[in-house]
């Protein structure tokens, strides 16, 4: 499980924010800066709260200001979006093995579930999330052919 706080996404983004000098008359290669600040950004993650600042990646030689700005904030943005897919997926509960056995013992029964009998080995799921556990079984056994959806 990968977790990253708010506030190590914060000081990962004022690192490369930091990284600022003057430029050339070259065309810089803002692709190449962008993947060589991914990294930076990456690593600064991954130390967390040991991260040290970091000086502009040599493949942002040339790069204005501005750019770097942009390509900061972008990079920043897709690791927050990452971090909150991180979190959703972390909180979302999957069904025991018991409570998937029982699912599946109900499907190939009647195609009914008795929610009332499943709650001692479902109980720890909220509806949604049984809904969505018999909604898996159900198509696990239509794709193996095991049954016919209810």
């Amino acid at each position: 499980m990968r977790t990253r706080s708010t506030a190590t996404l914060t000081a990962a983004a004022a690192i490369l924010l930091a990284l600022t000098s003057c430029s050339s008359d070259e065309k810089p290669d803002t692709a190449a800066c962008k993947t060589a600040m991914a990294k930076q950004l990456d690593q600064a993650i991954a130390d967390g709260d040991q991260a040290k600042e970091s000086n502009r990646p040599a493949a942002c030689d040339g790069v204005d200001d501005k750019t770097l700005q942009r390509i900061a904030g972008e990079l920043t943005t897709e690791k927050a979006g990452d971090a909150v897919e991180d979190a959703v997926e972390d909180t979302t509960a999957q069904p025991s093995p018991e409570c998937r056995a029982w699912i599946e013992t109900e499907l190939r029964g009647t195609g009914d579930i008795d929610a009332a009998s499943g709650m001692d080995v479902c109980g720890d799921l909220t509806d949604e999330e049984l809904d969505q556990a018999i909604e898996d079984v159900t198509n696990d056994l239509t794709n193996d052919g095991a049954t016919t959806a209810p």
